[in-house]
């Protein structure tokens, strides 16, 4: 049993039903100022101990609008399938099969439920205005990934597979490639197909200071592959500030979640595995719903976007 707290005001009330019991209720109203409801309300609490005059939660034991043992299950059961792709995929599921909750009133019920902890952001101390693409093509990320031994099975004699990741930052449609080598190379072809591949015309391209996109301008003027390419496709290279890899949030956040979605739960036995597993898992996030999109696919948004192209 919890143990009780003495407050005046409790003991306020106590001498109240003690006075009230000798005098009357009347009298006991008009000497503490209270009127007799009160009087009688805490008289019939009172069984002769402080502790009976506590103040009681208030909170109703029922709920009309809680949720049902049948929606829990189906949120739970929905959240199990497609949680790992996030809770605006999971709520769009649900509404797909007459789920008519909010989308905060799901979030609450998987925070009760302990599936998914919020991850406070940390507070940036520097000034940092980003520029947002504004349309699709606007503004593209550019990013490496080196793809983890652990899920390699076959034989790579020593070589190290990389996944080139571009992604549009208004549509967040995104473009992925398996490569053998980290190099300007690489990065450059992979760009120079890039265009085709998205279906739509780029504009601005963000990458960051590694040298297989850009070179040291304090080493040497000359200029890399990648943005020779650029250069050739009439693209604009914005790059962000050294050492700062939130600046390219959206690509490296998209990297994290191919580490958690794609290769920490596969096993690839050949190369050939490896290109077909990364395109099935490019079309599935392209299909995925997002909450920054309302609710939308990027591949819908593209759709959308073309349509009023086409318009004008």
């Amino acid at each position: 049993m919890n143990k009780v707290i003495i407050t005046e005001e409790m003991r306020f009330r106590q001498r109240l039903c003690e006075y009230a019991l000798k005098k009357g209720a009347t009298k006991a109203a008009r000497k503490y100022q209270v009127n007799r409801m009160f009087v009688y309300r805490h008289l019939k609490k009172y069984d002769g101990t402080v502790q009976s005059l506590s103040f009681k939660s208030r909170r109703p034991r029922t709920s009309p609008n809680k949720h049902s043992k049948e929606e829990l299950d189906l949120i739970f059961n929905t959240y199990a399938e497609h949680g790992l792709y996030g809770n605006a995929e999971v709520y769009v599921r649900l509404l797909e099969i007459g789920y008519n909750r909010s989308f905060g009133s799901m979030c609450m019920q998987i925070r009760k439920k302990g599936l998914k902890s919020l991850n406070k952001s940390k507070k940036s101390y520097t000034r940092y205005e980003p520029i947002t693409g504004q349309y699709i093509g606007d503004k593209v990320q550019i990013d490496i990934k080196y793809v983890p031994q652990e899920c390699i099975m076959f034989s790579s004699y020593g070589k190290k597979y990389y996944q080139i990741t571009a992604i549009d930052e208004y549509s967040r449609m995104r473009v992925l490639e398996i490569v053998e080598e980290k190099s300007t190379f690489e990065t450059g072809k992979f760009l120079d197909e890039l265009e085709s591949k998205f279906g739509f015309p780029l504009k601005t391209i963000q990458v960051d200071n590694g040298y297989e996109f850009v070179n040291d301008k304090e080493v040497t003027n000359k200029k890399s592959y990648f943005e020779e390419t650029a250069e050739k496709k009439g693209y604009t290279i914005k790059r962000i500030r050294p050492y700062s890899p939130w600046q390219n949030g959206k690509v490296e956040r998209s990297h994290r979640e191919d580490g958690k979605i794609l290769y920490a739960n596969n096993k690839f036995y050949s190369k050939d595995e490896l290109i077909k597993a990364l395109k099935q898992h490019e079309d599935r996030y392209n299909n995925t719903a997002k909450t920054c999109l309302n609710f939308k696919s990027p591949y819908e948004i593209v759709i959308e976007n073309k349509l009023l192209l086409d318009l004008y």
